[in-house]
């Protein structure tokens, strides 16, 4: 059990920190279980607004989750969230107007962006992912919301 919650801990923390760092603001991070849903974040969403990066920016939070909690636990897949990775693939299909081919370059492209994002804002990620074992719930994590990278 103690190795699942771990997981959603660093899911949840990759989601929000990756958001943060992209210049979103998080209300807060949780992992205790509401619905279906084993925890979640209430950070802004990329997709509103008017900029030129929703989609990437979009993508890159979806994606940043399963890439943290792939990297607590050592697995190298990058989907495990259903939910995330339909929404990853309804945005990439939306943005190249239904071409499975460029939706799926897309992806690989945000993946690889993503993982480097993971990589350099790692110990942000473990920080929170250890607050949310003990707190559970963490209000506004670090403050208010990062510059872009």
């Amino acid at each position: 059990m103690s190795h699942e919650i771990d997981a959603i801990a660093y899911h949840e923390a990759g989601h929000a920190v990756i958001s943060m760092r992209l210049g979103y603001r998080c209300l807060y991070v949780t992992i205790v279980p509401d619905g279906d849903r084993l925890g979640h974040v209430c950070c802004e969403d990329p997709m509103i607004g008017d900029h030129e990066q929703k989609v990437e920016h979009a993508l890159k939070v979806l994606i940043a989750a399963r890439l943290a909690e792939g990297k607590c636990n050592g697995s190298e897949g990058i989907w495990g969230d259903a939910e995330d990775r339909v929404r990853a693939t309804n945005i990439a299909l939306s943005a190249t107007d239904g071409d499975t081919d460029r939706a799926k370059a897309l992806l690989n492209e945000m993946i690889d962006e993503t993982r480097q994002l993971v990589d350099a804002h790692w110990s942000d990620i473990e920080i929170l992912a250890q607050r949310l074992l003990t707190e559970k719930t963490v209000q506004r994590p670090f403050g208010e919301a990062q510059k872009p990278v």
